[in-house]
């Protein structure tokens, strides 16, 4: 059971305390969940960093 059938199944708050380990989902626009790692972080941040620096020349 994935994390969002948790939620749908148990409650949020209840999920969410029960759950204690670092992690970070998305969903897809195909309804699958993605984890999120640390170069897509690190990507998505550069990328808003070049486009602040575009608007600001």
């Amino acid at each position: 059971m994935n994390i969002a059938e948790q939620m749908i199944n148990q409650g949020i708050k209840h999920v969410l305390e029960a759950q204690h380990k670092n992690a970070c989902v998305m969903v897809n626009e195909h309804g699958h969940e993605v984890h999120v790692t640390k170069a897509m972080v690190v990507a998505a941040c550069q990328q808003l960093l070049n486009q602040c620096r575009n608007i600001k020349n």
